[in-house]
């Protein structure tokens, strides 16, 4: 396994700008010298954990973040994200399943903006993609038998599809550790039969990237014709949240500063362009507090459709349900939302507690270069009861 190489062209011109935020963290009310120092006893932990498990891997740059309804009240930077450069909150990883919340949004947004087909068919959360792409008619659509479940727009933002999950069973014709482009990753998936009981659960990157290539069929009133993707959330999503370090995948935002991925996993499905809509994100703590912020404020989403994304759309226990691209649990007078992200060098943990009957929540977003198996989801929660406490 190689050592990271140098920082990228461009970007050393603003380390000295955020170095200083590696020893001085973010802070707040609410956010005491106390807290600081039981939370850096517990990353500690984490990454001498993680450190014993690899011993001959770069050490791994974490960076968790803090955010209110005031903004990131508190953030900091653990180790370097690359040689010389150390991990602040401005630091950009690439944030995996996260993604999925920016690709929902889009969806929604396109929704609530009266948005069309080419031929002129409103998107509506009950399309039935037999309507979006040509060679899927086995899919059901509005005419789906008894015991069918429709493929719609709506079972794609909520994993009830039924369509298998491509990352778990790749096409036979497919290399997973290789390149392989959208329209043919799309020729593969309209091969795929739904199978499953109706309205069942199944976690799949398939229905986010079909989401991102519907996105590709969709056209504003007004317009000309759609746009990719990638454009629609630069123009339409990351403004609106205010992020300014928020990009993709191999096309990360002007001028950030990017971690460098330390793997310790085979680095399947890593390449372009599998992660489509699905895991193609990279982002900072700073811009994830901030996109936190958007969701609950409702400047993302109009109260409708951000009751639609954080809505119990299907069950996955007895206790969690998934809404669109964020899971669902009830505790109390507490709604938590959370989702994780995985990708090849990096790893993500995005959570949100928030209180409805006191118009308040909380959010802990925990972002780490390298491949963790276990261990975030338990980092990230008990941040979040350290916060609260």
């Amino acid at each position: 396994m190689s050592r990271p190489g140098p920082w990228p062209r461009g970007a050393l011109w603003r380390a000295a700008l955020v170095l200083w935020l590696a020893s001085s963290p973010v802070h707040a009310a609410g956010w005491s010298e106390e807290k600081s120092g039981k939370a850096d006893a517990m990353i500690a932990r984490f990454l001498e954990r993680l450190d014993r498990e690899a011993p001959d891997l770069p050490k791994a740059a974490l960076v968790f973040g803090v955010a209110t309804a005031d903004g990131l009240v508190a953030a900091k930077g653990y180790r370097e994200a690359a040689p010389g450069i150390p991990a602040t909150a401005h630091t950009v990883y690439h944030v995996g399943s996260l993604a999925k919340q920016f690709t929902a949004a889009a969806v929604l947004d396109l929704i609530d903006r009266h948005a069309a087909l080419r031929d002129r068919t409103p998107l509506t959360l009950d399309l039935a993609l037999s309507r979006v792409f040509a060679g899927v008619q086995h899919w059901p659509g509005a005419g789906a038998t008894q015991g069918e479940q429709p493929v719609t727009l709506r079972s794609l933002l909520t994993m009830t599809s039924n369509l298998p999950n491509f990352t778990r069973l790749p096409p036979p014709s497919t290399d997973p550790w290789g390149r392989i482009a959208a329209p043919d990753l799309l020729s593969e998936i309209k091969r795929f039969n739904p199978s499953g009981w109706p309205n069942t659960f199944e976690y799949s990157n398939t229905s986010y990237f079909l989401l991102a290539e519907m996105i590709e069929e969709a056209v504003l009133p007004g317009e000309a014709g759609p746009m990719p993707h990638r454009d629609y959330l630069r123009r339409a999503i990351f403004p609106r949240a205010h992020l300014a370090e928020t990009g993709f995948v191999g096309d990360p935002a002007p001028g950030s500063v990017e971690a460098v991925a330390i793997h310790r996993r085979p680095r399947v499905f890593d390449q372009p362009d599998w992660l489509k809509g699905s895991a193609d994100i990279a982002s900072s703590v700073a811009d994830m507090a901030a996109w936190n912020e958007a969701l609950m404020s409702g400047r993302m989403l109009p109260d409708g459709s951000r009751a639609e994304m954080l809505g119990d759309g299907a069950r996955v226990t007895p206790d969690i349900y998934y809404g669109m691209g964020w899971f669902i649990e009830h505790k109390g007078r507490e709604d938590i939302y959370s989702h994780s992200g995985f990708v090849p060098g990096f790893t993500s943990y995005n959570v949100i507690a928030a209180d409805a009957a006191a118009s308040t929540w909380m959010s802990i977003t925990v972002l780490v270069n390298t491949d963790v198996p276990e261990g975030m989801e338990t980092l990230a929660r008990d941040l979040l009861q350290l916060a609260r406490d």
